[in-house]
């Protein structure tokens, strides 16, 4: 054989060789890249994994006349609709629901009962003034009331006497009542708010000392309709019972232990005439929660609301019209759950039901799975056209007692959407429990 045809014959084999090289290196990288994607697949958390497949939700804009709004699910916290939702304004007696939340969590850290008797301060004592302008109780300096009595006029009365009563228990010795209320906003994580007194008056119509010196006249408690909304969420899961706050025309207080009081309630029968005067095609019910009035504020309004279904809205407007308003603000509340209900769907999970597809949980190391139940109502909104999925449940590390009412695990729902501020993981979620004796029946 010649020295050209071997040559030739060598660089064909040379080119041979190269080809399956190159072969063989394509071939390696592909299943590298695909062992890399599968890896990062699983290895990915859910709440990662599950935004791709997530239905995804916008709160609808609210066409309503004011400043602010927001419409929140009570349940969940999910947000419906907004209007400048994140804008401040003045709230004027809304503040008067971070007075709760002092009382609240004083009531949950022992620190304060519900039947402790608190003395009327000289600053809270407001009998001298007119009551339909500052609306106030039959009450003087050195009265004393129950938390309870003060706590409640708050709501059905917007009494600021008692606000203030109840901003000085809460205040401790070297704090002053500014501070006091500014720590709650903190705790909250209340940013850009500012707060002046807990009867939400402005400042120079503060009365009886209660203005702060180092600020203006005009200063004004402020913050948006949707931190209104995230300190009425937290108190109404921690006191359930103001869902009730228009229940009775009437509201009675004992002074002194013994001297009792009744006065008629803002959320009384005029009240009453009102809500029936509204143009409310969907026979929405409007059970409290929270007015607020100045000029600086307007008519401003935190709405506890339930529909026919039996869905739960928590709504807040600031500025719906003049601040004697006593008709536009809560039209404007029934408007703006309207405009929700007409362009999103509900999905509720409701408490003792088992959800569809996620009736079990799974137990570490063991076979055989465990039988749950929702723990508490959760509902979530989508567009009519769009569905919702429950992820799959995580194994329990432990199996739980069969008669525990704990909650032991949490549903997700494959929902990428607005939610109020400050809200836990979980607190979004579906609460899951042993499924009782009751419900396997």
């Amino acid at each position: 054989m010649s020295e050209k045809p071997m040559y030739r014959l060598q660089a064909a084999n040379r080119k041979k060789k190269r080809g399956r090289f190159w072969a063989i290196l394509i071939a390696i990288l592909v299943l590298v890249l695909a062992l890399l994607g599968a890896g990062l697949y699983f290895l990915t958390p859910d709440d990662v994994k599950s935004s791709i497949q997530a239905t995804k939700d916008q709160p609808v804009s609210l066409n309503v006349d004011a400043t602010s709004a927001v419409v929140i699910d009570l349940t969940s916290g999910q947000v419906l609709g907004e209007k400048d939702a994140n804008k401040q304004a003045p709230i004027a007696s809304e503040s008067k629901m971070l007075v709760a939340y002092g009382v609240l969590k004083a009531i949950e850290s022992n620190q304060l009962k519900w039947t402790d008797l608190v003395t009327v301060p000289a600053n809270a004592d407001l009998s001298a003034q007119n009551a339909d302008a500052i609306s106030h109780l039959n009450m003087k300096t050195g009265d004393k009331l129950s938390v309870r009595d003060l706590y409640w006029a708050m709501f059905t009365n917007s009494a600021n006497d008692a606000a203030l009563t109840l901003t000085a228990a809460l205040t401790k010795p070297g704090q002053t009542a500014q501070q006091t209320l500014e720590s709650l906003a903190s705790d909250l994580n209340l940013k850009g708010t500012a707060w002046y007194n807990g009867a939400g008056l402005t400042n120079g119509d503060s009365y009886n000392n209660n203005e702060v010196t180092s600020a203006s006249d005009s200063a004004a408690n402020h913050a948006s309709a949707m931190q209104v909304a995230e300190i009425a969420k937290k108190i109404m899961t921690m006191d359930p019972t103001l869902k009730t706050v228009t229940a009775s025309p009437t509201i009675t207080y004992t002074k002194n232990k013994t001297v009792k009081v009744t006065e008629t309630s803002d959320f009384g029968q005029g009240f009453a005439n009102i809500v029936k005067g509204l143009d409310n095609e969907n026979g929405l019910k409007i059970l409290g929660l929270k007015t607020g009035s100045t000029p600086e504020a307007g008519a401003c309004f935190t709405g506890y609301v339930v529909d026919q279904q039996g869905h739960e809205f928590l709504t807040v407007v600031n500025n719906a019209a003049d601040y004697t308003d006593t008709k536009q603000r809560f039209q404007t509340t029934i408007d703006m759950v309207n405009q929700v209900l007409a362009k999103k769907k509900a999905y509720t999970y409701t408490l003792g039901k088992q959800l569809t597809n996620h009736k079990t949980v799974g137990v570490d190391g063991e076979s055989k799975s465990v039988d749950v139940q929702v723990a508490a109502s959760k509902t979530y909104w989508t567009s009519p056209k769009k569905s919702l999925k429950i992820q799959s449940l995580k194994d329990l590390k432990s199996r739980p007692d069969d008669k525990s009412t704990d909650v032991v695990t949490y549903a997700k729902p494959e929902l990428k959407a607005n939610f109020l501020p400050g809200l836990s993981d979980t607190d979004k979620e579906i609460p899951l429990q042993v499924l009782t004796a009751t419900a396997k029946k």
